[in-house]
This record gives structure tokens, C-alpha cells and sequence, in this order.
């Protein structure tokens, strides 16, 4: 069975985030592999003042912000080890950008993917969806530095049809061109609720990794 590296940003194993790709394609085995498999949970620095802060879950299911400095080279490691397991190609399940990461096998990142979406529909007014206040900054400036020009709003974690009326107010006065969910794991039946109401496309940072997936042999 051909194989596809899963790179995890906390600990592995995340079966709620591979489920969805196993459900998607099943032809794929998927090889887990997490940036924080490398470390001890009291290695990890507790810096509240980086620029660019991401929450993920250790394996106990233990929540973490850990920054994406500190982050980077022990995914440069995870992909090493998926590679080492002769995987055709790998997916990075988590919303930061990561440009600086290197790869033998093509690496799927879903920002950079998002980004060629937006410039293929020549998007450049966006609203963007962020899971926390936190990240809402570190996410505007993403966005802006790719040469867009975000509304970012922060999910109140209402209920999806809830969700959709919130986010129709918020931007009741402004023209935007989508929304991007700025996150790895909303369940569909989220993603779709807001795809179905909401009068602009939505553009979820998971489901394109999913939608990918849909179409590998």
C-alpha cells in the first residue's frame, strides 16, 4: 500500500485529524509523525511573546501554545522520518505556514495551498476565520504578507448555523472576496454549514488537504 507522511505539528498519534484523510482516501496508508515527539513536555518553552504562537495537543490531549521557531526544525525532523518510510509525498496538518521547511517527496502545506487558490480566483479581499484571539495577529500578518488584504475575525465557538448569522453580521458592511478558515480540524459538517449559508465562498485550510487527497491514486 502506497504511503503518505501525516506531519503533525504536537504529538502523534492525532486520529482526529488523519481520520478525515483515511475516510477521504483509503488506497493510502498514513504515516504519523509529530514535531513534538522529539521532546519531553517540560522541554517545552512556554514563550508568551513570540511572534507567531500555534495551539495544538500533546498525546495525553493536554493543550500548548508553542511558537513556530521553536516548532520548525523538529518538523524538519518528523519529515525526515516519514521520508525514511518511503512515503510518496507528505501533508502538513497544521495552519502555519512553514515556509522554511525542506523535502525529498512533495510536501503539501495548506497556507501555500490557500494561497494559490486565492490568486488562481483573484481574491485579494479576505475574511479570515481565527481559532483564537491569540493567533489572530500572528494570522493578519500572514495573510498581509502574502499580498492580501485580511478582516480577521475570531470564532466565538458558536454553533455552526449560530456561526454562520455571527459571521453574516460581522461583515454585514464590508465586500470581501471569500472567508478562509484559518485552522486544521473543523469537522465538515462545520465547514459545509458554512459553506451552504454564508453569501461568499468559504475556504477551509483542512479541506483543501482533504480535497487533494480525493483526487491521488
Amino acid at each position: 500500500m502506497p504511503r503518505i507522511g501525516a506531519i503533525i505539528i504536537g504529538q502523534s498519534p492525532r486520529p482526529d485529524l488523519v481520520k478525515p484523510l483515511q475516510k477521504t482516501n483509503s488506497h493510502f496508508q498514513y504515516i504519523e509523525s509529530g514535531a513534538l515527539d522529539f521532546v519531553q513536555p517540560q522541554d517545552i518553552p512556554h514563550d508568551t511573546t513570540a511572534e507567531y504562537l500555534l495551539t495544538t495537543r500533546l498525546r495525553d490531549g493536554t493543550l500548548v501554545e508553542v511558537s513556530e521557531a521553536f516548532l520548525a526544525p523538529l518538523l524538519q525532523k518528523a519529515i525526515a522520518e516519514v521520508e525514511k518510510q518511503d512515503v510518496q509525498m507528505s501533508v502538513l496538518l497544521c495552519a502555519g505556514p512553514f515556509d522554511m521547511l525542506k523535502s525529498t517527496k512533495p510536501l503539501y502545506r495548506p497556507t501555500a495551498m490557500v494561497t494559490t487558490i486565492l490568486e488562481i480566483h483573484g481574491f485579494q479581499r479576505i475574511a479570515v476565520l481565527s481559532p483564537n484571539q491569540t493567533q489572530a495577529m500572528p494570522i493578519h500578518r500572514k495573510w498581509l504578507q502574502r499580498g492580501f488584504q485580511p478582516t480577521v475575525l475570531v470564532d466565538p465557538q458558536l454553533p455552526p448555523v449560530e456561526l454562520a448569522a455571527w459571521i453574516r453580521e460581522q461583515l454585514v458592511y464590508q465586500h470581501n472576496d471569500c472567508l478562509v478558515l484559518d485552522y486544521v480540524g473543523h469537522p465538515i459538517e462545520k465547514v459545509q454549514t458554512l459553506e451552504q449559508l454564508l453569501p461568499l465562498p468559504v475556504i477551509d485550510l483542512g479541506k483543501v488537504i482533504t480535497d487533494m487527497l480525493r483526487h491521488q491514486m
